[in-house]
């Protein structure tokens, strides 16, 4: 499934690229370009804009929550999102491209140097260059979705 979140829905967005999903992020972008994309690249549309929603049948889904952790529980449901752990941190979460193993080495002068010497895996995006590594805020990640799960 390939999403794409307009611009009331940034927190989504970065919560379902960490669970794996391929989601467009469209901040500043007009409603015309989200549904050109939408179309284009056979991506659904998710947004709070209900008037959105009612001109845009078929292609769009009205995410009703306020809060990112309700909002997600809420594309779960909607959506029947597979929450599946294999799927977990695979792609970037600031834009979207799906990440690259690394060894140690490459990363060395990338990372603080705790984590260099405490953590053994780490991916890099290919795209913006940011290092990821299975630090603490994992964990919280995991129990946030370990709780929604359950819904």
């Amino acid at each position: 499934m390939r999403l794409v979140a307009d611009g009331m829905l940034g927190g989504l967005a970065r919560w379902l690229r960490l669970i794996g999903y391929d989601t467009l992020y469209f901040n500043k972008s007009g409603k015309d370009e989200i549904v050109r994309v939408a179309c284009r690249e056979n991506r659904l549309i998710l947004t709070r804009n209900s008037g959105f929603v009612n001109a845009n049948p078929g292609i769009s889904v009205l995410i009703e929550s306020e809060s990112v952790e309700k909002q997600l529980a809420e594309a779960k449901r909607k959506l029947a999102l597979n929450l599946d752990t294999r799927s977990f941190f695979k792609r970037c979460s600031i834009c979207n491209c799906l990440l690259e193993d690394k060894k140690r080495e490459e990363v060395e002068n990338l990372v603080p140097e705790y984590v260099f010497k405490n953590k053994d895996k780490f991916r890099r995006c290919p795209e913006c260059g940011r290092v990821y590594w299975d630090g603490d805020h994992c964990m919280e990640i995991r129990e946030v979705l370990k709780n929604i799960s359950k819904k």
